[in-house]
């Protein structure tokens, strides 16, 4: 892949991760007092409408791909994508508008896709680490540019005009893709996705990729059911501004985008089995703390090291995918790794407010704490089940270097 279509892949997933992260914080309030409407209820259904279209649009778009490539579904995503964001700001009523972000999804849902794919048309491994590093250092970028922007841009008169200058962004990347994305390239060339699929026809759906699945819904419900109430309980436990309860919810983005620079790719690579298992259980150790500690500058401490331990764990759940074998030989496969994602931040919310009404603003930490050593648990049977499958095809005379 050329470093033009590696620009391009990153341009487009920095500006529609930002256009779809910048108001989202702020739903309530918008539907509230744009729409004149009940916000939470509204913002409520409008998530797990959301959620739904990308959980099933995702798997059904790399089976697209691998049908038409990518370069022609990019350009037409973008193109539909830049026409539903001109007609965002003109939604009078909130079903005009939740009807326009539907249909918003239904083709944004492709990009999501250019990851996997950029990521499967590496060389080697170590440009497989670069490239998921480089992702979450966009994805925790975006959050953190759109966390910002989003706070003023709420408070504006007419905030859904903000569409017309992502859509203004889409046409120009579609444009720019006409000239960038090359009908040759491993990225675009749907005949090499049917060569890695014809590579794959006797890979079936194994155990291993189901419990790698139920790992990963582990995993992002884990670390998502803390969010939804996480200003409360600062609220509840410490006496700060928002501006400071604003910081620590997007700590952990701020602590990955300073990190990307000095993360270890090489050992992380290497290195990826023990790593992964001990900060699962870090993490979760960690959630219980900053449940129950004390003085602030502790929690902030804690926090800090949370952030850390997260953003490595998080490029190393998508490693591990990529090193096994159905991550190498059918690539598009993280389609569903993607929906099962989806999943668990369609059920985060639900599970955190059972939490909070069980157990105070202190339960959802809980919860995630035990979610997160049920991923570590999965993990260490995943490698067992890999380590037996490598000694057995072994036996049966397989290359040793087919196998994680």
């Amino acid at each position: 892949m050329t470093k033009g279509e590696k620009g391009f892949i990153y341009s487009c997933l920095l500006v529609t991760l930002i256009s779809e992260m910048l108001l989202s914080p702020f739903y309530p309030q918008l539907f509230s007092g744009y729409f004149q409407v009940d916000g939470v209820q509204a913002a409520s259904l409008f998530i797990i409408c959301c959620r739904l279209v990308v959980m099933i649009m995702t798997p059904i778009w790399a089976v697209a791909a691998k049908k038409w490539g990518f370069r022609k579904l990019i350009l037409i995503a973008l193109t539909v994508m830049a026409g539903c964001k001109i007609l965002l700001p003109m939604s009078y009523t909130f079903p005009q508008f939740l009807a326009a972000s539907l249909v918003l999804l239904f083709f944004q849902s492709s990009i999501y896709l250019l990851y996997p794919a950029m990521v499967a048309s590496s060389k080697n491994d170590d440009e497989k680490v670069k490239a998921t590093s480089t992702y979450l250092f966009v994805f925790h970028g975006s959050a953190i540019v759109s966390g910002i922007a989003g706070s003023f841009v709420v408070s504006q008169l007419f905030p859904l005009n903000s569409y017309y200058v992502f859509a203004l962004m889409d046409l120009i990347l579609a444009a720019a893709g006409c000239f960038i994305l090359s009908s040759h390239e491993s990225i675009t060339s749907k005949e090499t996705y049917r060569k890695k699929e014809n590579l794959s026809k006797d890979v079936k759906w194994q155990g291993e990729f189901l419990v790698y699945l139920l790992i990963v819904f582990l995993f992002y419900i884990g670390h998502h059911t803390i969010r939804p109430y996480f200003t409360v309980f600062l609220d509840n436990s410490f006496t700060i501004s928002k501006q400071e309860s604003s910081l620590l919810y997007v700590m952990p983005s701020l602590v990955a985008v300073m990190l990307q620079f000095s993360l270890p790719k090489q050992y992380l690579q290497s290195h990826i089995r023990v790593i992964l298992i001990s900060l699962m259980g870090i993490t979760a150790g960690l959630l219980f703390i900053q449940a129950l500690v004390g003085p602030f500058w502790l929690f902030v401490l804690i926090r800090m090291m949370y952030g850390l331990f997260f953003f490595i764990s998080l490029a190393a759940v998508d490693i591990l995918f990529f090193k096994m074998k159905i991550g190498k030989t059918s690539p598009l496969s993280y389609s569903l790794v993607a929906s099962v994602q989806n999943a668990a931040l369609l059920f985060s919310p639900m599970a955190a407010l059972m939490m909070v009404k069980h157990s105070g603003t202190k339960g959802p930490f809980l919860l995630s704490g035990f979610l997160l050593i049920g991923s570590a648990l999965g993990t260490a049977l995943l490698l067992m089940m890999m380590y037996k499958s490598s000694l057995y095809q072994i036996k049966r005379g397989v290359e040793q270097h087919e196998n994680f």
